[in-house]
């Protein structure tokens, strides 16, 4: 009895550590995914401040977290070293203007920040694609 017990018990640890293998990210799709979810979250933050359902002094806070977590981010890419350079640079290429938008963030109606957020949205699929391809 105990013996049929354990060759389960082992063949369902061998099971799951077999399936947890084939579904871990590489390092460059984790980056990507990361980095797509914190510039979604930045263009909500800065939607949600312009449509009055957070404070502006909310989004501020936010948006100095957001510089913290995406800081950075094109360095730790390069040095991953992708195959695919075309998408390496086309994902540089939005990121340098999404950067721009989370340091500065438009968070009174003096400037366009319906532009800032298109600019988040794009880097956000972009990076999102990225890391789930």
């Amino acid at each position: 009895m105990w013996q049929k017990s354990s060759t389960v018990i082992v063949l369902l640890s061998l099971f799951s550590l077999l399936t947890a293998c084939t579904f871990t990210e590489s390092t460059f799709a984790r980056t990507a995914n990361n980095a797509g979810s914190a510039f979604a979250a930045a263009e909500a933050t800065l939607a949600y401040a312009h449509e009055g359902k957070i404070t502006y002094a909310y989004a501020a806070s936010s948006f100095e977290n957001f510089q913290s977590e995406l800081s950075g981010i094109d360095h730790t890419l390069l040095a991953q070293g992708v195959e695919n350079t075309r998408m390496l640079h086309h994902l540089l290429d939005l990121y340098t203007p999404a950067m721009r938008v989370v340091d500065a963030p438009c968070l009174s109606n003096v400037c366009n920040w319906r532009r800032q957020v298109e600019i988040l949205n794009r880097a956000s699929q972009a990076f999102l694609e990225a890391g789930n391809s």
